[in-house]
């Protein structure tokens, strides 16, 4: 019976013990019937309970062997039914089994040698006492997993793998469940080492919690910006993040690859006098990996630290490129001179260039061009030896129709967007849908995301219809200020005030010293990630501090607008020799007040809901509450009658 009972505990059915009725993933081993008569049902007992070792065996083998099969084929790997993290989990489990084959291979030598008590059912179970309790238990925790049928792979598997570990009663079970969670993990490093050392993602069977990014689902970057290689190529995929490590370090990870990317591409394509040393850095980062790999178990602190030494490593690496191969400081000064309206200068010889065409309706498909004849004037007036600086900026101008179209159509949500308020930049007439562009060059766009870009359009747009707002008003005077309509122009006064303060309050107040507090921070590290960091701290204050997000100031200022247009399109027509309309009178008492009411309202909502977030906002309600006109108004509940004002 001996024999026999060997073969039942590699699961191998025979005379004595024979397969039973069971789900075909795990049939079990029995002692036959037909043997009642001289087995006794203690022993029978103890032969069924012993070759339990035996039916798992078996099934674990099977499914192993079967996992093997899906994995390899003919050409190499089966992308599309193999896990790489499960072939390894099988291949510790093959471990396993091998010693336990070894094992029953040495008792049977016993038996046939009788060897002291060897070949007895007592010294069969004593030393089979650990396998009793591991083999049976990893087929009821991994039989699934190894299932190639059930789809479990990539950070599924590391998840049970390590549930069972921590699960684990058995001092001998808990062993082997670690010993298979850290092979499973030495698939995570290897295609770490490839990510984090060379740029490259190993990862056939799509597994790696940083996911290679379809060009579809990539946001609309240039190639030449280097954003291709930035923003398009990976992104961290939190369905496949494995247990152990936090959102942070995953995102660490990915920015190390893809600065690994694009200082390599530095290094061959743009600056070959660069000191970033690839080959020797990927040595460092394989000792690294290879020391992390080679531990008993994997340790989650251990592994942050490794990921943050890469890290910083490879942002130094990209802050030298940036701040001083690239210029970024040079860079950000462009983008606010030109999006944030710091050129002043330029942006009023700008407007007066065009006034003629901005007091006609755009024609579509034209007004691009008919922007680029002023605009290209302003740059060789306002600066004659930046020029170049210039180049890389262009008006563009899109209708509403096509403005509406985009809005609409669905945008690629990412991390950084998806949390980001909605915006709102107040109306004022026909060509509200000038906008300007920047070309990004190589290798900014890893620093101008899309994300930040966009921020940059939307306080342009913003910024570019006050300036306009302000020209407008300064017309009107030039038209008016012999007139003798002191009413009028009492009213222009007001207006003009407030939109100057405003301007004032945003480009100086706001803008310029939330850019001077950056450029410091930026001054103080090479670490492209601080400079980063610095960079959206700057854009958040500056959208913050200009309101474009709370609804209620914004729809102030466009009612405003739309005062301010009325007004200037009856100065123009009075100019033009055409008068006044018969009721202006009305019409002007009507602007009055409900620009008054405007006024008041901006001003109870500023100081009420925001003076103590947004400190510098102070210096605005100083200038704008001048005599504090409007806190007595706001405090007595009196309506403001600015027709009762001296001039």
């Amino acid at each position: 019976m001996i024999p026999d009972l060997l073969l039942a505990l590699l699961g191998v059915p025979g005379d004595v013990f024979i397969a039973t009725d069971a789900p075909e993933r795990a049939p079990s081993l029995a002692v036959a019937e037909e043997l009642n008569f001289f087995i006794k049902p203690h022993e029978r007992e103890r032969l069924n309970n012993l070759i339990r070792i035996g039916a798992s065996y078996g099934a674990l083998e099977r499914v192993t062997r079967s996992e093997r099969e899906s994995v390899i084929d003919h050409d190499g790997l089966d992308v599309k039914s193999g896990s790489l993290y499960r072939r390894a989990l099988a291949s510790g489990v093959d471990e396993i089994l091998d010693a336990y084959e070894a094992k029953i291979l040495k008792l049977e030598q016993d038996a046939l040698r009788r060897r002291g008590d060897a070949g007895t059912l007592s010294s069969i179970e004593s030393e089979l006492s650990e396998e009793r309790a591991v083999i049976p238990a990893l087929m009821e925790l991994f039989g699934e997993v190894l299932d190639g049928a059930r789809g479990v792979s990539g950070a599924e598997v590391l998840r049970r793998a390590r549930d069972a570990w921590l699960r684990a009663g058995h001092p001998a079970t808990r062993a082997a469940c670690e010993r298979l969670y850290w092979r499973a993990t030495q698939v995570m490093m290897q295609q770490l080492l490839g990510w984090c050392a060379h740029g490259t993602i190993v990862d056939p069977c799509d597994e790696f919690f940083v996911r290679t990014i379809d060009r579809c689902e990539g946001l609309r970057t240039k190639e030449d910006d280097g954003g291709g290689i930035w923003h398009e190529s990976h992104r961290v995929a939190l369905e496949r993040l494995p247990p152990g490590i936090e959102l942070s370090t995953a995102e660490a990870v990915s920015f190390i690859g893809r600065g690994v990317r694009i200082l390599t591409r530095s290094i061959n394509q743009r600056t070959p006098s660069f000191s970033f040393d690839a080959e020797a850095y990927a040595a460092r980062a394989t000792a690294r990996i290879r020391k992390l790999a080679s531990a008993e178990s994997f340790d989650p602190r251990e592994f942050d630290a490794v990921v943050e030494s890469m890290r910083s490593e490879i942002a130094e690496g990209l802050g030298e490129v940036l701040l001083h191969r690239s210029g970024l400081v040079a860079h950000l000064t462009a983008m606010t001179e030109f999006y944030f309206l710091g050129k002043g200068d330029f942006y009023s010889i700008f407007v007066d260039e065009a006034k003629e065409l901005l007091a006609l309706p755009p024609k579509l498909g034209n007004a691009t061009r008919e922007l680029a004849t002023p605009f290209a004037q302003s740059a060789v007036t306002a600066m004659p030896s930046n020029i170049a600086i210039y180049s890389t900026f262009k008006l563009v101008y899109s209708s509403a129709l096509t403005r509406s179209e985009e809005n609409a159509a669905e945008r690629p949500t990412t991390p950084s967007t998806a949390f980001l308020p909605r915006v709102h930049v107040p109306e004022y007439d026909a060509w509200d849908g000038i906008d300007l562009e920047c070309s990004i060059p190589w290798p900014m766009g890893i620093f101008f995301t899309a994300d930040t870009q966009e921020r940059y359009k939307t306080i342009f747009k913003y910024l570019f219809r006050l300036k306009r707002v302000q020209f407008d008003l300064q017309e009107t005077w030039v038209r008016l200020r012999r007139s003798g309509l002191i009413k009028t122009l009492r009213l222009r006064h007001l207006m003009q005030q407030l939109i100057e303060n405003w301007r004032t309050y945003m480009q100086v107040d706001v803008i310029e010293t939330e850019f001077e507090k950056m450029l410091e921070k930026i001054a103080q590290t090479k670490d492209f990630n601080t400079c980063s960091l610095a960079h959206r701290q700057y854009l958040a204050v500056v959208m913050a501090h200009s309101f474009l997000d709370v609804g209620s100031i914004m729809t102030i200022f466009e009612d405003i607008f739309s005062l301010v247009r009325e007004l200037c399109e009856a100065s123009v027509r009075y100019a033009d020799g055409q008068g006044l309309p018969a009721d202006w009178d009305e019409r002007l008492d009507y602007l009055t007040r409900q620009f008054g009411k405007n006024s008041l309202e901006l001003f109870d909502n500023l100081r009420s809901g925001y003076i103590v977030e947004l400190p510098s906002l102070r210096a605005f309600l100083t200038r704008f509450n001048f005599n504090e006109f409007f806190e007595t108004a706001a405090t007595s509940g009196v309506n403001l009658q600015f027709e009762d004002l001296s001039v």
